[in-house]
């Protein structure tokens, strides 16, 4: 019986504790009123909420800083998730503009902002090829900054000399900013779409419906090779010319017939022979990296000029064409022209929305298709 109501009397003592701290009301949303000694950092606490949910809140924007200075009297309201995640915080000062901060996937952001951002109307402008892409859209009034924008969210899917034939369409989406939310290309039998999306880290990039980014990652190599046989170095002995030259690229040495794999999704732009490299592919991948494949024995049945490949596909296979003392890749990685090391150059790899801002991304991209 005293075991009995001692925890009776436990039990009611943390209900009253508790029930001055904050009021819970019903979906999982807790009021406090501040008072003398009490701060955010106490009532996540309370909650669960760990202090570094909290650092990343209070350092979101200048806004959020507000919430290190409460005075008594003040009003926090913080609502959490079913599963006990922190969902949102509303803040009501005395002399200030009430705040409400939003976690959306792991971004902190203000209530005021997603309502300004879900407001904006949307734009749409079109541009029908008849000459050019940059031409026909500077007629359809699209400033230089937002042709460049074009050109480079879809590059890495559309060849802009080759591709694009008369009467294709672009879709331009605009809601107000520098540059475009989404941008939808259709020709043919071909459809590109490239959303703009900032993400968690605030950097904005183009991503299709799925959420990937268009641009491919890189393969290190391409192909199975025995060694590494000359590196790229702006100084090296030519076996066969016998002076020094530089070699900016690097050869793989490898048995003759080895296949030969694009590094990236690309553009066929050259197959052919190319002087002393012999009988060479050169790829360009979007709008700043290009790739060289030589002494080739043949090429990949299937390979044209103007092809789009895709990663790992086989283009060709070793040889010793051209000029080579034996069997060997020759291979080349240029970015804007400039040839760089294939082994060191840090290459751009493909990048996906995380799963918990899908959801958001995918509103947005609802909306935009919606206007259309």
């Amino acid at each position: 019986m005293f075991k009995f109501s001692s925890f009776v009397l436990l039990l009611v003592l943390l209900n009253t504790s508790i029930g001055t701290a904050f009021s819970h009301t019903k979906d999982n949303e807790y009021h406090f009123t501040v008072k003398s000694g009490d701060s955010l950092s106490k009532y996540f606490s309370k909650l669960g909420l760990s202090k570094r949910l909290l650092a990343n809140l209070l350092s979101a924007s200048k806004q959020n800083q507000q919430l290190n200075q409460l005075n008594i009297g003040e009003k926090i309201t913080i609502r959490l998730h079913t599963n006990r995640h922190f969902k949102s915080l509303s803040h009501k000062p005395h002399n200030k503009k009430s705040l409400e901060v939003v976690l959306l996937g792991t971004r902190f952001t203000n209530k005021s902002n997603i309502n300004q951002t879900e407001s904006r109307p949307l734009s749409t402008t079109t541009v029908v090829i008849d000459n050019s892409f940059g031409y026909d859209a500077q007629r359809a009034g699209l400033s230089l900054n937002t042709i460049n924008t074009v050109v480079e969210a879809l590059s890495w899917r559309l060849d802009f000399n080759s591709d694009l034939h008369k009467g294709d369409q672009f879709f331009i989406i605009s809601d107000g900013s520098k540059q475009p939310v989404g941008i939808v290309y259709k020709g043919g039998n071909k459809r590109i779409e490239a959303f703009s999306y900032a993400g968690s880290h605030n950097q904005s990039l183009y991503y299709d419906r799925y959420g990937y980014t268009l641009n491919s990652s890189f393969l290190r190599a391409p192909l199975k090779y025995k060694r590494i046989s000359s590196k790229f170095q702006l100084k090296r002995y030519h076996p066969i010319l016998k002076t020094y030259h530089p070699h900016r690229a690097v050869d793989y040495a490898a048995a003759h017939g080895t296949p030969v794999h694009s590094t990236a999704d690309g553009m066929v732009t050259l197959k052919g022979w190319k002087g002393a490299l012999g009988k060479a592919i050169i790829i360009k991948h979007g709008a700043h990296y290009t790739t060289v494949y030589a002494h080739l024995s043949k090429y990949s049945p299937s390979l044209r000029k103007g092809k789009e490949v895709k990663k790992g596909q086989v283009i060709g296979y070793v040889g010793s064409t051209g000029r080579s003392t034996g069997a060997h890749l020759h291979y080349e990685l240029r970015y804007k022209g400039t040839r760089k090391n294939p082994l060191s150059h840090k290459l751009p790899i493909q990048k996906k929305i995380s799963r918990t801002e899908l959801w958001k991304f995918r509103s947005q991209v609802n909306k935009v298709l919606a206007s259309l």
